[in-house]
């Protein structure tokens, strides 16, 4: 009597946590199809709104009639973007190679000074004096002969001739080097601030200064 009593006790009990357990199952698939609905729902709403606006715009917008034309196309900023320092170091480089020529101030040959006028020229449009002598007399108040001080793009200065105050220029390009034209026999080139022109190094002009 007390085994059979046992008996259907337990499996009462199965019989119990089975149904329990189905119906939770059930709970859960059905909060899951709720959610599925809704997200599809959704979906469809948004699909529905952006398939309205196109056919809105599709409706009034006759494509045939737009034409692209090259000629009225606007300009990038890429001149804008590129900072003045940059414009010169870019534009100076393209020059090495090029022969040198005393009084020579075009790509087809360069002095020293002719070599950094025409740089200056061609990136910011201004003229600076033609002869090495020249701009120092301009810019003697101001030049820094702090060589720590220097940057990119600066006009660097020399003195290579006895006791002439100053006799070479060239470009600072960063990383203690210069471009310029050096003398006869020689091209435009980029030379290391050491040793020679090192010693002979007399101060140099700041950019801003020169194109404000």
């Amino acid at each position: 009597m007390f085994l059979n009593n046992l008996r259907f006790y337990i499996i009462s009990i199965l019989f119990i946590f089975f149904h329990i357990t189905i119906f939770s199952q059930r709970n859960i698939l059905e909060d899951n199809r709720k959610i599925f609905e809704e997200a599809r729902k959704k979906q469809q709403e948004l699909f529905n709104l952006y398939s309205t606006d196109f056919l809105a715009w599709k409706d009034k917008v006759d494509l045939s009639k737009i034409t692209l034309d090259p000629e009225k196309a606007k300009p990038n900023n890429y001149d804008i973007i590129i900072d003045d320092r940059t414009k010169i170091i870019d534009e100076v480089n393209k020059y090495i190679g090029v022969p040198y020529l005393w009084g020579g101030n075009n790509p087809d040959a360069f002095d020293c000074s002719g070599l950094v006028q025409w740089t200056l020229k061609k990136t910011h449009n201004i003229t600076i004096p033609r002869t090495t002598y020249l701009q120092y007399n301009k810019w003697f108040n101001n030049f820094n002969s702090n060589l720590s001080m220097i940057q990119k793009g600066d006009l660097i200065y020399f003195s290579t001739y006895g006791k002439n105050p100053v006799s070479h220029v060239g470009i600072y390009v960063g990383n203690n080097k210069f471009v310029h034209a050096p003398r006869s026999n020689k091209n435009v080139m980029t030379s290391k601030i050491s040793g020679y022109w090192k010693n002979n190094f007399i101060g140099f002009i700041s950019t801003e200064l020169i194109l404000n």
